[in-house]
């Protein structure tokens, strides 16, 4: 293993959608890219295309070595910080409603904070133009904002910061970790086994069906879902985890006529599974 090799695997809901994260040793987390646009319901390739096309997004794509439908495979996942800012960016016009309508309002939300910040910055009130009196004052703003890029230049120059962020998250995110174990939800293991399954399901769908893989997937992960009767799928019972393996085996073997072969990989349950 290398030190740019993910330490930690795990796969979370974004949109209502399972997507896969994972976690590098200095506690960078990525986000898989293609997940993140069939949440969305984006195409993947044009969406990867137009990142790397954006001198500042294309910093936070990178690709690991993860298990997929085709077996281990090297795929693009994107650094969680930069996600909110090409989630923002795209365009929500093919996602549902309710994605819509949180993303229109995730983007007010980050026009408002960068507002306010460089407000704060310069002194100037952070309600709004209306609450600045004098226009002489936009000078400070434009002081604010040099101030604020200078300051970000030498953020990047160290990670220091950065990292330190993740170390202090960590309680919190174990605290979450345990709330979830003392539900007897699905493990971190059993959750990944169901995901790659409902990847090779949604793969027979799109091969055999010719259905566009987002709608592959979420017309899938919709009826595990359904019926569990869960908002999302990670807060499965982990009494019901069986019952879900054989609910997707069943209806990939009805839809191919054949055994589904396991996509389990060493590596992607739990140890202790």
């Amino acid at each position: 293993m290398t030190s740019n090799d993910p330490v930690e695997r795990q796969v979370v809901t974004f949109f209502e959608h399972p997507c896969q994260v994972v976690r590098l040793r200095d506690g960078t987390i990525y986000v898989s890219f293609a997940d993140l646009c069939d949440a969305v319901g984006l195409n993947r390739r044009a969406q990867l295309r137009r990142v790397r096309a954006d001198q500042d997004l294309r910093d936070g794509v990178q690709a690991f070595r993860v298990a997929t439908v085709g077996g281990v495979q090297e795929v693009p996942f994107l650094i969680l910080e930069f996600v909110p800012a090409w989630i923002t960016s795209v365009d929500r016009s093919r996602a549902s409603p309710t994605v819509q309508e949180r993303l229109r309002y995730l983007r007010l939300f980050s026009i408002r904070e960068v507002y306010a910040a460089i407000s704060r910055a310069a002194g100037l009130p952070e309600g709004g133009g209306r609450e600045i009196e004098d226009l002489n004052d936009l000078q400070r703003f434009d002081a604010a904002m040099q101030g604020l890029a200078e300051r970000q230049q030498a953020f990047e120059q160290s990670q220091e910061r950065a990292r330190q962020a993740w170390k202090d998250h960590e309680d919190r995110l174990r605290r979450i970790e345990t709330m979830l174990g003392s539900a007897e939800v699905l493990s971190t293991g059993q959750r990944g086994h169901i995901h790659q399954l409902v990847q090779v399901w949604a793969q027979a769908r799109v091969d055999r069906e010719g259905v566009a893989p987002g709608l592959a997937f979420a017309a899938i992960w919709s009826a595990i879902k359904t019926r569990y009767n869960v908002a999302k799928y990670e807060h499965i019972p982990a009494r019901q985890y069986a019952d879900c393996v054989a609910f997707i085996t069943r209806n990939y073997e009805q839809l191919t006529g054949e055994p589904l072969a396991d996509p389990q990989t060493e590596g992607t349950h739990d140890r202790a599974e």
